[in-house]
């Protein structure tokens, strides 16, 4: 094997009776050595693992199987192997783009239990943008899908929050340095994940993203992620970068696996458990693996940051005209629990005849059955602004018991993959993976599930209650519950084909595949207008009692009837991918200054989408139901090649120039509506040993997904302003909305510029740097009508005029507008530039042990969008619109002999502002909100390694590790909403401490 492999290198101590790939294996753990064996000769070496040498993001990864020969000498020649940011196969540790590699014990390291859960932990990712085209669905934000960038649901005082159900709840994308799901491409095994066929809710334009909940965390090998644009080598939408998924494979033996978390406040119990079992048989060879996931709900009432809803003790910011102290809102809903009665007429106005002088009572709590007139409670306060006593307010109500800050889940997934090698130099090849998820989200109850809907009272006759006079009834229809919304995703994967090598050097894939994801969304409305003939009911069965306690001992339930009222709007998406792909790499010319590489290849895709949406009016005695179907496809034809020039390298280095490499590839895409070519330069150059500089420059593109163009067409009728007209305000303008069905695709530029010094007087240290800048132009996007209008310049095609009149053009005034386009546009530009650090370094002083120390971190340098015509670029660096300033982990890794253990440090910097977060608290002209504080958590573990068994030799081969989550108990800063705190932001502190316990066993 190559000395310099393992130069410097120190191993583990090893005892006890293994087979020699065992004592290899245990020797060079932690190490950054991964051990690999030739398959006829059963010889074994080491190799560098490329992802630790240099890119230290992680723990050492199980890289792709290297294969070796034997050199005339009898020696063992390593071969070649692949990372992702390159197709062309590397002999050196760094290829032309920066990537970082997860493995299995890295991911185990950081305590997440879903895939979601561990890459919002990378630095370079942020979800946390509520609404837009750079938001990312997040289960964990209940805030997440109730608006887009031009629709807000109004402000409820009722409710004291927003009056919508949940919008888009129970998936979970990624995007990378906040440039939103569509923008950052995630592959599974090298290949296109199907996206949702839902699309992203909180755009106007319904983003494509992949669901990572369709895709177990016990089912995942690796993970591997390069932040560089890599639109040239993988195709579009990977503008910020790509997320490569390896599932598990090539795999010997059988493991048992599974993992607990609980939480020390309760709540939000998470466990899974998973089997893989992988076998060789002759030519033939597999894996099968199995995983389950479930997850508690957790309450807002179980958490002191979140179970108090009245925040008008709370200081929230500053008024800008007083300079005094702005007080939090009450979010407690105006009414509550038993019912609220007031006088409506009577003898003396708005007063009761039975009860002189009193205008509103209250149904005694614990009332099983209708109280006598003298039994009612009189109120007696005054509730401000009002200056009589009325019914609002006089009994309000703390929803949090109602509220999921986490809600429940429940996923099960299965993969297998086969490999018969039909000769020496082919292999054929198959995988199937499946995914079922599912998941129940709570809300608290509506502004239609109070009576009389968005606080207007329910009117009841004199007939119908005990105060002979007409009286109206005020409550939360406690026994119909909260609004929710059930989730369900199938997701069936299949890949197949040869695989195999030509000539000396050359190896090619051709593969075929199909993915299949249905998703299916039920959300729980109320109707409220059958509720008031239900109070009347002639039948008593069907009559609603609104004098009763429906929580006391004894009182008849009502929930059946209730139940009566309620609407099931259903949302069903159906995305197919099937697609068939050619690659090939391999060495294509020797010349003096090395050898020529090259890689190519092409793919065919197509993408169909089906959406059924079934919708029911709130407001109708006798609910229709109207069915919306959409139908799209879109066929993406695709060819690339790649080149690497080599100018100096280990058998002509000179002095300075130890290696310099040149990387040229470009790729040419065509969907039948556009077709674009984008190329990318790269240059590697490593001065002198310890030094590795490396730039590019690249063009890449997001083409639309299939649900950018299913928003159907409407018309609105509006009156706008027309500032080229006297009078200026004109009515009667038919407003078009909708996708547009040719539109451009959102071109970007990346330049990259990297370093990585490896000190050769400090061994083992690894620093590393690395520079973005990103320029999204022509985004697609959705401009106000207004605003259209006003910069028609820009936009001639989109407004429509009459003929000019007699008096138009006397007054030197074009004719009256007509119509309006506003369907999906092209325009505006996204600039992103940041820094990324890594630091690793492995302790020469193994006294005690092999230490590794660890850190990443981002920081984000520009933020800016400028996609408003006629309005300068908006800036959003400390603003919850962009990552934060600085984002971080660092870690320490610890193991000797059968120990192990680690330390997680993370840390996200504040925001002076929230315009992306909740439209209460976004600044505006009358309050500045109190900036929102960094947050940073400590999480530790411990693990044993049972080598020679428990007891007899049983469970030999044991790992067991304990763990503690935010060992201080941190929790989420305030923030002034219903929840009580921002959950796109703050979801990894929701929990609390929460201890952890997950074994590994061998069989």
């Amino acid at each position: 094997m190559p000395t310099d492999a393992v130069k410097g290198v120190r191993t583990n101590a090893v005892s006890g009776a293994m087979t020699p790939r065992e004592a290899l294996e245990k020797m060079v753990a932690g190490t950054g050595l991964t051990v690999i064996q030739d398959e006829k000769t059963g010889a074994l070496g080491l190799r560098a693992d490329p992802a630790v040498a240099k890119n230290a993001d992680s723990r050492p990864a199980d890289a792709p199987a290297a294969k070796m020969e034997k050199t005339e000498t009898g020696a063992l020649k390593l071969e070649t192997y692949t990372v992702l940011g390159s197709r062309i196969r590397q002999t050196e540790t760094e290829g032309p783009s920066p990537v970082s590699t997860y493995d299995r014990d890295y991911i185990r390291s950081t305590g997440a239990m879903t895939l979601a859960d561990f890459l919002n932990q990378i630095p370079q990712t942020y979800s946390g943008i509520a609404f837009g085209r750079a938001s990312t669905p997040n289960e964990l934000n209940p805030e997440f899908g109730q608006r887009n960038e031009s629709s807000f649901p109004s402000f409820n005082f009722v409710l004291q929050s927003s009056a919508a159900p949940p919008g888009q709840t129970g998936v979970s994308g990624v995007s990378l340095r906040g440039l939103g799901s569509g923008s950052t491409l995630v592959l599974v095994d090298g290949r296109r994940a199907a996206q949702s066929g839902n699309g992203n809710r909180a755009t106007d334009t319904r983003q494509g993203f992949v669901d990572l909940n369709t895709i177990p965390l016990g089912m995942i090998e690796s993970i591997e992620v390069t932040t560089d644009g890599a639109s040239a080598i993988y195709g579009a939408d990977a503008v910020a970068g790509v997320i490569n998924i390896k599932l598990k494979k090539n795999y010997t033996g059988t493991e048992i696996s599974g993992g607990f978390k609980t939480a020390e406040h309760g709540g939000g119990r998470e466990r899974n458990g998973s089997i893989i079992s992988g076998f060789s048989h002759g030519k033939l060879s597999g894996t099968v693996a199995l995983d389950y996931y479930d997850r508690q709900s957790l309450k807002a009432s179980d958490r002191s940051f979140s179970k108090e809803q009245n925040h008008s003790a709370i200081a929230r910011g500053t008024l800008i005209a007083t300079g005094a102290t702005a007080f939090g809102r009450d979010y407690r809903l105006n009414f509550g629990f038993p019912a609220v009665i007031q006088a409506s007429g009577g003898v003396v106005a708005g007063e009761f005849n039975a009860i002189p002088g009193v205008r509103v009572v209250f149904v005694p709590a614990g009332s099983a059955t209708t109280p006598t007139v003298a039994q009612f409670v009189p109120a007696t306060a005054i509730i401000p602004p009002a200056n009589v006593v009325n019914a609002s307010g006089q009994r309000r109500m703390n929803t949090a018991s109602y509220l999921d800050l986490i809600p429940v889940s429940k996923r099960t997934g299965f993969s297998g993959n086969l490999n018969y090698k039909i000769g020496d130099r082919l292999d054929a090849f198959a995988s199937y993976r499946t995914s079922d998820t599912k998941s129940n989200t709570n809300t608290q109850p509506g502004a239609n599930s109070i009576t009389g809907g968005f606080g207007t009272a329910a009117l009841l006759p004199a007939a119908f209650n005990p105060f002979n006079q007409n009286v109206n009834i005020s409550m939360v229809l406690t026994e119909w519950g909260a609004q929710s919304q059930r989730v369900r995703t199938w997701d069936d994967a299949a890949t197949g084909g040869l695989r195999g090598k030509w000539g000396q050097t050359w190896e090619w894939e051709l593969g075929g595949s199909w993915q299949r994801q249905k998703g299916r969304q039920i959300t729980r409305n109320f109707n409220p207008a059958p509720f008031a003939n239900m109070l009347t009911a002639a039948d008593p069965l069907q009559r609603f009692n609104p004098f009763i306690d429906p929580s006391a001992p004894g009182a008849p339930s009502q929930a059946a009837l209730l139940e009566t009222l309620s609407l099931y709007p259903s949302v069903v998406g159906i995305s197919t991918v099937t697609g068939l792909d050619f690659s090939a790499n391999g060495d294509l010319y020797e010349y003096w200054g090395g050898t020529i590489k090259m890689a190519f290849g092409g793919s065919s895709f197509r993408n169909e989408v089906d959406s059924t949406a079934i919708n029911f009016p709130t407001s109708s005695l006798t609910p229709v139901a109207t069915i919306v179907a959409l139908t799209g496809s879109q066929t993406t034809k695709a060819q690339f090649a790649e080149l690497q020039l080599p100018v100096f390298g280990k058998d002509n280095a000179k002095p300075l120039f130890r290696r310099l490499d040149f990387n040229v590839a470009a790729r040419h895409e065509d969907n039948g509506r556009f077709s674009k070519t984008v190329p990318k330069y790269g240059v590697s150059w490593t001065p002198v040993q310890s030094v590795l500089l490396r730039a590019s420059w690249s063009e890449g593109f997001r083409a639309p997904g299939v649900t950018e163009y299913l928003i159907a067409t409407s018309v609105a009728t509006s009156t706008l302003t027309d500032p080229r007209r006297t009078p200026a305000s004109t009515s009667g303008i038919a407003v078009t909305s909708g996708s547009n069905p040719n539109p451009l695709p959102e071109l970007s530029e990346n330049t990259y510029i990297g370093a990585v010094y490896e000190p050769s007087f400090i061994k083992g240290l690894s620093l590393q740097v690395n520079y973005y800048d990103t320029l999204q132009k022509d985004t697609l996007q959705q401009i106000s009508a207004q605003n259209i209008i006003n910069n028609e310049a820009l936009f001639p095609d989109r407004v429509t005029r009459a003929a000019p009149t007699a008096s138009d053009t006397a007054l030197n005034q074009p004719g009256q507008i007509t119509a309006l386009n506003r369907v999906f546009v092209s325009f505006g530009e996204v600039v992103n530039r940041s820094l990324d650090f890594v630091a690793d370094y492995r302790l020469p002083w193994v006294q005690y042990g092999n230490f590794r120390v660890n850190l990443a971190a981002s920081r984000t340098l520009e933020a800016t969008r400028a996609l408003a015509p006629g309005q300068p670029p908006v800036v959003l660096e400390d603003d919850t619109a962009s990552p934060p300033k600085w984002k971080y982990n660092a870690a320490v890794f610890w193991r000797k002999g059968d120990w192990s253990g680690s330390a997680f440090f993370s840390y996200q910097d504040g925001f002076q502002s929230n315009n992306s977060g909740n439209s209460l608290v976004a600044n505006d002209t009358a309050i500045i909100y109190f900036p929102t504080p960094s947050v940073a958590k400590l999480d530790l573990r411990l693990g044993y390694e049972f080598r020679n068994g428990i007891w007899r030799e049983y469970g030999k081969g044991l790992r067991v590790n304990v763990g503690v989550n935010n060992v201080f108990d941190k929790k989420p800063p305030f923030s002034d909403t219903v929840w009580g705190f921002n959950a796109g932001l703050h979801s990894q502190y929701i929990l609390g401490r929460a201890l952890e316990l997950s074994f590994v066993l061998p069989l």
